[in-house]
């Protein structure tokens, strides 16, 4: 096993920001039918930057990997940084190839993300 699938690994057994974050600006659901994969985002903003962020869903190791991933990530940054992310950053976030169907798998971590943030500054 490689240290970047180690590292997915972790993030799946021990998800960091797990859980329903209190105060959010914005929340975003999204489902990979296909599979059952399912993330909610929830994130609280400050001067057009992510201040907090968590997410709660249930999927496979790649998709919680992902989402784990992503907040950690997405902390600090800008919401323009984030509604630029695609689909070539995750991957090179997570260090591992993936096949298509994983590829959808991330990309709900990824799309609940977009979305969240899209709602909050429609919101605005």
């Amino acid at each position: 096993m490689n240290i970047y699938q180690e590292k997915l690994l972790d993030h799946y057994h021990d998800p960091r920001n797990y859980g329903k974050l209190e105060n959010f600006k914005a929340q975003a659901m999204m489902e990979n039918r296909s599979c059952g994969d399912a993330i909610t985002m929830y994130i609280d903003v400050e001067e057009s930057s992510i201040n907090r962020i968590s997410f709660e869903g249930e999927g496979c190791s790649v998709a919680m990997a992902t989402a784990s991933m992503l907040t950690e990530y997405a902390q600090g940054k800008s919401l323009e940084d984030i509604s630029k992310l695609n689909m070539e950053d995750v991957t090179k976030l997570l260090g591992i190839e993936l096949t298509l169907s994983r590829l959808r798998c991330a990309g709900v971590a990824l799309d609940s993300l977009k979305r969240a943030v899209a709602k909050y500054l429609d919101q605005g």
